[in-house]
């Protein structure tokens, strides 16, 4: 009963602030990453239009009747951007991929860029830091591998072949030697990187692309699929224990993002915003229009959104096309 109050005490979502990126009047706008420091006072915008854009939260949400942010910080890249990642534990770092396969790790106090990482030979889709070791990013590319990184080095310190396209790396919360990583294989791959030849746990089930994992807590992971499904994985049985239905994604990455009690994503096509309560059904979902004028598709792929989920949380909508 506790899940069913905290999912029906809500009937709608109230929209906190709006966020512009790029220009609106062509493809430039698109959003491919939104990311939080590790104290929720800025957050870090990306996309196609080669910039990274840092707005300060706090700014943001208190300017009532006033849409025009500006950033506090912004950085010109040469390539159109994939992923963000803040570092866990140092404030201002910020590790970026992008279209051309490169990782670069950013100051953004300073707006500097501190290394420019170029090994993979695809597109790098995802970056990520690992939760428990700030000294170590992973980064998963088209090129069917997935590199491992240290800040000292200039080069990967150990890189492993995928048996396909990596769109997605994720560490686990409380272990810097397991990783998942979803990949166009339509799999989801759980491994221990001191032994990647045999994977801890092969997640099948998805038809489609794995676009993005998420760890709900050490021992589960929810996975998006461009198969228009968000999957639970039990780490332990190593089972799907819930498919959630009801959104629509055929083509686009389209943003993930998770709490202990919540699972949010956006709708490709119909600008939505998707939430599913992890202790229900399949099919229980609040849904938001979330864009003001359907027709304006560009301008509405360029705006980031925040939502509340509740009276204490938040939760960001990641857009990818």
């Amino acid at each position: 009963m506790d899940g069913v109050h905290r999912f029906t005490c809500y009937s709608s979502f109230r929209e906190l602030s709006s966020l512009v990126y790029g220009d609106q009047t062509s493809n430039s706008c698109i959003v491919s990453s939104i990311e939080f420091d590790k104290d929720n006072a800025f957050v870090a915008v990306a996309g196609v239009a080669k910039k990274i854009k840092v707005f300060n939260y706090s700014t943001v949400i208190n300017s009532t009747g006033f849409t025009n942010h500006f950033p506090v910080q912004e950085m010109v890249c040469t390539a159109k951007l994939s992923s963000l990642s803040y570092n866990p534990y140092f404030k201002s770092t910020l590790a970026s991929s992008d279209y051309e396969g490169c990782v670069c790790v950013w100051d953004t106090h300073t707006g500097t860029k501190v290394s420019r990482l170029q090994e993979h030979e695809k597109r790098v889709w995802s970056v990520v830091y690992s939760p428990s070791d700030p000294n170590l990013f992973a980064s998963g590319s088209d090129d069917c591998s997935v590199k491992l990184w240290r800040p000292t080095q200039s080069h990967s310190c150990f890189s492993f072949p995928t048996p396909g396209n990596v769109c997605t790396v994720k560490f686990h919360p409380s272990n810097h030697y397991f990783l998942a990583y979803g990949s166009a294989d339509h799999v989801v791959h759980y491994v221990d990187l001191r032994n990647t030849k045999e994977s801890l746990a092969s997640l099948r089930g998805h038809k489609k692309a794995v676009s993005y994992v998420q760890f709900i807590s050490p021992t589960e992971l929810v996975s998006a699929s461009t198969d228009s499904e968000l999957r639970l994985w039990d780490l332990n049985s190593k089972f799907c224990t819930r498919v959630y239905r009801g959104h629509v994604n055929e083509r686009n990455f389209v943003g993930l993002s998770v709490t202990p009690h919540y699972i949010s994503c956006d709708l490709a096509y119909r600008h939505s915003f998707h939430l599913e309560d992890l202790k229900l059904t399949s099919n229980n979902a609040l849904h938001l229009i979330g864009c003001s004028d359907p027709v304006n598709v560009h301008a509405s792929l360029g705006k980031t959104i925040v939502f509340p989920t509740s009276k204490s949380e938040s939760v960001q909508d990641n857009d990818i096309m």
